[in-house]
């Protein structure tokens, strides 16, 4: 079973984001966006071939485009703050990838949902964390991207639950 396997990797991804986060420092905040977008577009279009359920699909593809759009606006504000965007996710985050890739079915679909939840819940707090930012760019930025990772998170909670999506998960 890899089901534990992927809670471990999981469970390293949290740690290392939370301490990433907890240097709330501009730069390292726009980089980890960045990663964490490139991330999330590679897991929603992974949900969108993979999963079993046609929620699971959809959330997959609502992921993509949402974490594109945000991607493009992390990337542009690192490069009006002079930061490098990163070009890749975070290497921690490929074994969450490939982990999730070789499952199928329901496993799949429980493993990817499970992992939503920890990344939404993680980003929520790394978001807030950066609200109230001095820099103009970074708290707009946190602010347009909070209520969709909430929507997000309050998805990946729903088809946990088995309920259907709510209405919101087919924003744009």
């Amino acid at each position: 079973m890899q089901s534990g396997r992927l809670a471990f990797v999981t469970g390293a991804v949290l740690a290392v984001t939370l301490a990433a986060a907890s240097q709330s420092d501009e730069q390292s905040f726009i980089r980890d966006a960045v990663q964490g977008n490139l991330a999330e577009v590679q897991l929603g279009e992974l949900a969108a071939q993979r999963a079993e359920t046609e929620p699971i699909r959809k959330f997959g593809e609502v992921l993509r485009m949402d974490h594109q759009a945000a991607l493009q606006r992390a990337q542009n504000l690192a490069k009006s703050l002079k930061v490098e965007p990163p070009t890749a996710p975070a290497p921690e985050t490929r074994g969450i990838y490939d982990g999730l890739s070789q499952l199928s079915g329901s496993e799949f679909d429980a493993a990817f949902v499970s992992h939503m939840i920890t990344v939404h819940e993680a980003a929520i707090a790394k978001y807030s964390r950066n609200a109230s930012s001095d820099n103009d760019g970074i708290a707009a930025m946190v602010a347009e991207a909070l209520p969709k990772l909430k929507a997000h998170l309050a998805t990946a909670q729903a088809l946990q639950r088995g309920a259907p999506a709510p209405a919101h998960s087919q924003h744009h």
